[in-house]
């Protein structure tokens, strides 16, 4: 393997992560043990006299993969703006790192948790294979934006409320059709919803049936993740009831 070739735009689907192959079970490995490790380290690291030495760094990793991200991008030249969700997710969590908010951290939560979901299940890799840097960063850092929320759940013991899911998912379409119409002026694709991606186009034909499919899941989503983070006080309720 060569400088060249890693840093490089070496771009092989057939080596790359795409759906259905050894690549995406690599994902979906990380995406199950970052969800693992998180609960079984959390406590610890909130215990631990360097958590914010800890949060600092995971703070420098984000910035210079967000960075990294952009920077070749322009070297294909690609244009790139962080303009999509997981782009959102890291500008959030490295807020919640700084601060800690509640607030923050409600919209960390979803944006973080589907990004970094959806990213390593349904993998858009652009062809960069296992000889380029992009095929780590795409793990690492969909690993990370997935882990923080899910960090600040178990040890700080941060809940979302119903009001405040549909609240996040209400902004989420607003801001949807913000990115919709960035992208008919840049001729770019974030979040998207510009036009059906690659890696799902076998699947939807018609772009009106994937934008409703993709709505759907998200809001199908955000209540899952509702429900799983409150399960004990809605059975409660409903026993109660």
């Amino acid at each position: 393997m060569t400088f060249e070739r890693f840093f490089g735009h070496d771009i092989d689907f057939s080596k790359a992560a795409t759906m259905w192959t050894i690549h995406h079970l690599i994902l979906t490995l990380f995406a199950v043990l970052s969800v693992l490790l998180t609960i079984r380290l959390s406590e610890r690291i909130k215990k631990n006299t360097k958590e914010v030495t800890i949060k600092y760094v995971f703070i420098g990793v984000l910035v210079f993969l967000e960075l990294a991200y952009h920077v070749h991008n322009w070297t294909y030249p690609r244009f790139s703006v962080p303009l999509h969700m997981c782009s959102f997710a890291v500008f959030m969590i490295i807020a919640l790192l700084i601060t800690d908010s509640k607030k923050v951290w409600n919209y960390a939560f979803f944006y973080g948790t589907i990004g970094g979901i959806m990213a390593l299940l349904i993998p858009n890799s652009l062809g960069y294979t296992y000889y380029n840097f992009r095929y780590y960063h795409f793990i690492i850092l969909h690993s990370i934006i997935l882990s923080i929320p899910l960090y600040y759940y178990v040890a700080y013991g941060y809940r979302v409320d119903y009001k405040t899911t549909m609240n996040v998912f209400r902004t989420s379409i607003i801001l949807g059709i913000i990115v919709y119409i960035l992208n008919g002026f840049l001729g770019t694709n974030y979040w998207f919803i510009r036009y059906i991606p690659d890696n799902v186009s076998s699947v939807f034909t018609n772009w009106n049936v994937y934008i409703i499919c993709f709505v759907s899941l998200v809001f199908i989503t955000m209540n899952t993740l509702y429900f799983v983070s409150n399960y004990d006080k809605i059975i409660k309720k409903w026993t109660k009831s």
